[in-house]
């Protein structure tokens, strides 16, 4: 007897000392924590776009996107909202004319708890505008009339700043000079600056593409896009950029080159840069090299200096339309993406308090299939994964199945982040006034560009992580194993 318990005491300690030697199942697959997927966009509906996600610091999380229904060719901005517990009922706040596309649409939160929303019909625009009390967005009826202006917009992103100025940048994809620009209202919509061209070094015969625009907690504005050939007659990228701003949008860096192509043909495959800000640090995480994994550069200084590029997620590959940016109660930056193998939509953190660290070792928040033999039976292929938070410690990740949806929401607890308490929702008045002066017609003077290869902390590749999880689960066959392999040793000697 006192012989059978050391040899089950030796094979259980054996069993304990491998587990915490080496990553468990559950560090490289989380899914059990998120909820399962919940269909977001009308039943029936197919067609559906990437989301729009605005957190605000009042406990809710706004959500648009848009919907074509196949019978009359009417595309949709659709809305809904969150508190973590239950969500509104989604319901379309415009809707366009028969077979007129909604081809981009962008929005934000003012101080004053006003939703601003903007969206362009056709690939030239024009771009429309309207705002409504973050309240009652819910209601078609609360929201302006919307006006329009003659931007010719293809992609756009909004902003707002704390002195609830409006600073819109947008991409020319199709007009005769392609490009980026920008222009910002100091008086909610009635009036806008002149346009400003951001790029006027663009490439010949390319096009932006993928615009990303961001503000910081101190008003600095920062920007990221990527090129491609205006034809689309190629996935291949060509140039992923980055600007900023920290003066209001009065004048702007001059582009800085975050990754340009090189001679190898599958340099920069469907780069689709993703751009992060928290605190002081920028992130730009994109896709390179044939197998499309992703690349990472980063900068401690508001996108002065950056560190080298680095490629991340160990041999995780995939592109899928995009990633998904989200930031914590810790100032953590949480990145979403649909890579493989095994297929599903990623999660890994970045802590500022560590730069040295990198990113966590990717875990699965979705899985999709575990093997191109498995298949998906019966999951959701996630496309345009996009993220928010709640009260900084509620993660929410939406994707669409295939490219084109429909859509769909998973969300999880953060236990290891505090609440922050949220605050008490202002209602924006009928007529609100901006504190900042109205914008003129001013040529910014391009910044010096910011330099690259500085001495910053380089972050580590995270180990494979198809490689962890079989190591998470060999301690657990190991264990399973000696006792099997115990009780066949009692019965030969029985």
């Amino acid at each position: 007897m006192k012989k059978t318990t050391l040899i089950l005491l030796i094979l259980l300690t054996i069993g304990l000392i491998w587990a915490t030697a080496v990553p468990s199942t559950q560090a490289q697959d989380e899914s059990l924590l998120w909820t399962v997927p919940r269909l977001l966009s009308t039943p029936g509906i197919f067609e559906t776009s990437e989301t729009e996600i605005v957190s605000d610091p009042h406990g809710f999380i706004h959500i648009f996107w848009t919907e074509t229904n196949p019978e009359d060719g009417i595309t949709s901005l659709q809305y809904a909202s969150f508190d973590g517990v239950a969500w509104s009922q989604p319901n379309d706040v415009y809707a366009s004319a028969p077979d007129i596309d909604i081809i981009s649409f962008a929005a934000a939160l003012g101080q004053d708890g006003t939703l601003h929303l903007t969206w362009s019909e056709g690939n030239t625009g024009p771009i429309f505008y309207t705002k409504a009390p973050a309240l009652e967005a819910y209601s078609a009826r609360v929201w302006d009339r919307p006006t329009s202006f003659g931007f010719p917009a293809y992609r756009m992103k909004l902003v707002v700043d704390s002195k609830n100025v409006l600073h819109l940048m947008f991409i020319n994809f199709y007009g005769q000079e392609p490009g980026v620009y920008y222009t910002r209202s100091a008086d909610f919509g009635d009036t806008w600056l002149t346009t400003v061209w951001i790029d006027p070094d663009i490439p010949t015969y390319d096009t932006p593409n993928v615009l990303k625009f961001l503000i910081d907690d101190k008003d600095g504005l920062h920007a990221s896009w990527y090129y491609a050939a205006t034809d689309l007659s190629s996935p291949l990228g060509e140039w992923v950029r980055y600007v900023n701003s920290f003066d209001g949008g009065v004048t702007w860096s001059s582009p800085f080159s975050v990754d340009r192509a090189d001679d190898s043909v599958d340099e920069l495959r469907q780069p689709f840069p993703g751009l992060a800000v928290s605190g002081d640090t920028v992130h730009m995480v994109y896709a390179g090299n044939n197998d499309t994994q992703r690349e990472h550069r980063y900068s401690l200084d508001r996108g002065v200096t950056w560190s080298e590029t680095e490629r991340v997620m160990g041999n995780l590959q995939g592109q899928a339309l995009g990633d998904g940016f989200a930031n914590d109660s810790l100032g953590r930056v949480h990145f979403f993406g649909q890579i493989r193998w095994p297929q599903g939509v990623y999660h890994t953190t970045w802590d500022p308090a560590d730069p040295e660290a990198g990113w966590t070792t990717p875990q699965m928040a979705y899985v999709i299939s575990r093997s191109p033999e498995e298949g998906r039976e019966g999951r959701y292929h996630a496309h345009s994964v996009r993220a928010g938070t709640i009260n900084g410690n509620i993660l929410v990740v939406t994707f669409t199945d295939e490219a084109t949806g429909p859509l769909y929401v998973i969300w999880r607890k953060l236990e290891d982040a505090p609440e922050i308490a949220p605050l008490a929702m202002p209602t924006a008045t009928p007529t609100p006034e901006a504190t900042a002066t109205p914008a003129t017609n001013v040529t910014p003077t391009p910044t010096p560009p910011p330099f690259a290869g500085t001495d910053l902390a380089v972050p580590e590749a995270p180990p494979n992580a198809g490689l962890g999880i079989w190591l998470g689960v060999l301690p657990t066959l190991l264990l399973i194993g000696g006792i099997f392999g115990f009780r066949m040793y009692r019965l030969r000697n029985s």
